[in-house]
């Protein structure tokens, strides 16, 4: 009868633990938090990436600025990921993103620099609507 107490105790943080996270500006993980939106701009000589992601509010943006540093990789989707898989990418460069590109971002633990970046192709990755 504990275990299964303990069981549901646990169910029930878990629940209300991870839309607190989310809510936060991203999902959390144990090496940083992610970040999925829009590029607003890229200022290759600053090292900066702003990208519009949405609100705490519904159909309300917030404006997220990352530092890009030498050791952020870009990686360019090339196709739609079936179900299950990751997508096929090849590498690219910070002066190969533009505005209007929807990306995920990985970032170090405190949210502030970009360590990852994948740009995701147009007109996929819409919430799961078809």
């Amino acid at each position: 009868m504990k275990v299964t107490h303990l069981a549901w105790m646990a169910v029930a943080a878990m629940l209300l633990v991870a839309p607190m996270a989310m809510a936060a500006g991203g999902k959390t993980h144990a090496k940083g938090t992610t970040v999925v939106g829009e590029i607003k701009s890229v200022d290759v000589d600053k090292g900066t990436i702003t990208i519009t992601v949405k609100g705490k509010e519904k159909g309300a943006t917030e404006e997220k600025t990352l530092a890009v540093t030498t050791a952020t990789t870009v990686k360019i989707e090339k196709a739609p990921a079936a179900e299950g898989e990751k997508p096929k990418t090849e590498d690219g460069k910070l002066t190969d993103l533009v505005a209007g590109q929807r990306v995920v971002v990985k970032c170090t633990e405190d949210g502030k620099t970009a360590l990852e970046i994948l740009v995701l192709v147009k007109g996929a990755h819409k919430g799961g609507k078809k």
